[in-house]
């Protein structure tokens, strides 16, 4: 028999034995179909776990412990994954760039581009580098971490936004 058919044979008898398991603990994190989408995504990893880990910790895989700690630890990345991807950035502005790129409001895009450099003008070089990157060069937070040598930029932006705020004394700006 060939290791790989053992390794494939080893996964099958783990999955058979531990499914109800499986989908008894992503129940706790995610609802419907989205279930089914978890689970398959957590399979891969296991058998990736399996592969990397039979040879030196095959006791791991009889563990219930450690498979629920394993599973719980991927049910909450994913979970992280999704509610990164709602707050995205991009997600929140593109409606409001395509509604601006629709209408057509000179002053109204005069007093966006006069409150924008009025705001520029409330933070010091490196933050305005940083709105810029994101807003005017529409660079992923990744990229403008690599290019910068920064680290967590969505907060960096956040807490560049609020000092604009507070600085400008407007609590709604529309274009932020």
């Amino acid at each position: 028999m060939k290791p790989t058919s053992t390794l494939h044979q080893q996964f099958e008898s783990l999955y058979a034995h531990e499914q109800r398991f499986f989908k008894h603990i992503i129940a706790r994190y995610f609802d419907g179909a989205q279930q089914q989408d978890v689970l398959q995504d957590f399979l891969l990893h296991l058998y990736a776990l399996l592969e990397k880990q039979q040879p030196a910790n095959a006791h791991l895989f009889d563990s219930q412990a450690w498979l629920r700690k394993v599973l719980v630890h991927f049910c909450i990345s994913q979970l992280r994954k999704d509610q990164a991807q709602k707050n995205s950035v991009w997600q929140q502005t593109t409606v409001h760039h395509v509604l601006v790129a629709q209408e057509f409001a000179p002053q109204r895009e005069f007093e966006l581009q006069a409150l924008y450099l009025e705001a520029l003008g409330c933070v010091d070089k490196k933050e305005a580098l940083v709105l810029k990157m994101k807003y005017e060069y529409k660079r992923s937070s990744k990229e403008i971490e690599q290019r910068l040598g920064l680290q967590h930029v969505d907060v960096l932006i956040s807490r560049i936004k609020a000092k604009i705020k507070k600085k400008l004394g407007r609590i709604e700006l529309d274009w932020m």
